[in-house]
């Protein structure tokens, strides 16, 4: 269940397939003739070794594919398409059935899919991924209200439309990718925060969007490794963790929206053994400040 100010965008792309070649019953004694290279076909040759040593922790070894790491070298892109050919060549005679397989599983799958609606104060958030997008859709719409006296309300509400807050299609189509990590409304439901890895590295960079004007406000650098956040409860100040080299959330920073200030530091956590989780009180009076290990745990309080 979602808590009415947490939105975990956890659905995952629902038509990216995979799909494991298989023989069967009637055709298994031509799969156990069929040889692993068949005689036509020349495996790729194996990418090239280039001497390097990396070195962390006090130890050395040798890593002759550390090249790989630069996803533009031509080099790695050559070596991936012929890799990508001799699959294709190599899996021809499955292009049929995997067509069928394909088309079974879309005719069994809901067009949209879509999360039920999540009241919080005035407004209903809900998600869907529209039909033939890969990615979700943030929407909320006006709650719907009850009584005689607001029947008024519920004609205006009924005129107005759905409003996306964040499309997750848009920006994939701005960076080539997107990773949305953590999504946070403000209380007073004119802000959205949140973190955007754009590059799949895992590093996060912090956006907030003025839900009012539909335009980002405020954007960090996409080094900053931006993991937890939290809103105080004017909406004027957004808590958030940043993470090390090591992926480690350990620093608790506070933005003033709008303020144009640098961002202040709240608390460090320098046991490399602890990670650094906030979270704001239901009543958003106070933020948690969460230090875990995997043996302790220890938890205050910042109003």
């Amino acid at each position: 269940m979602l808590r009415t100010k947490y939105f975990p965008f956890s659905l995952r792309s629902l038509h990216s397939l995979f799909l494991a070649s298989s023989c069967f019953a009637s055709s298994s004694s031509q799969c156990k003739r069929r040889s692993l290279n068949p005689p036509s076909l020349h495996p790729p040759e194996p990418p090239k070794k280039v001497p390097h040593t990396v070195s962390a922790h006090g130890r050395s070894w040798d890593d002759p594919y550390h090249w790989m790491r630069n996803t533009d070298d031509q080099d790695l892109l050559r070596y991936l398409k012929r890799e990508n050919d001799y699959a294709e060549a190599y899996m021809a005679d499955t292009c049929g059935l995997r067509r069928r397989l394909i088309a079974e599983m879309k005719v069994r799958m809901p067009a949209t899919v879509a999360t039920p609606p999540e009241p919080w104060g005035t407004w209903e958030y809900f998600q869907y991924i529209p039909e033939g997008k890969e990615y979700p859709v943030l929407c909320r719409k006006p709650r719907v209200q009850t009584g005689l006296v607001k029947s008024a309300l519920n004609y205006i509400y009924a005129l107005g439309k759905e409003q996306i807050l964040l499309d997750w299609n848009q920006v994939a189509e701005e960076y080539g990718y997107v990773h949305i990590g953590s999504c946070r409304i403000s209380p007073d439901h004119k802000f959205l925060a949140y973190t955007l890895d754009s590059s799949g590295s895992e590093f996060f960079s912090l956006h907030i969007k003025c839900l009012r004007t539909n335009r980002i406000v405020y954007s960090s650098s996409t080094d900053k490794g931006v993991v937890s956040l939290a809103w105080t409860g004017d909406s004027r100040f957004l808590v958030y963790t940043i993470c090390d080299q090591t992926q480690r959330p350990y620093q608790v920073f506070c933005h003033k929206v709008g303020s144009g200030e640098e961002d202040f530091l709240i608390f460090t956590e320098h046991d490399r053994s602890c990670c650094v989780d906030i979270t704001s009180t239901k009543d958003f009076k106070y933020i948690t400040i969460n230090s875990n290990s995997r043996t302790s745990s220890e938890e205050g309080l910042h109003n």
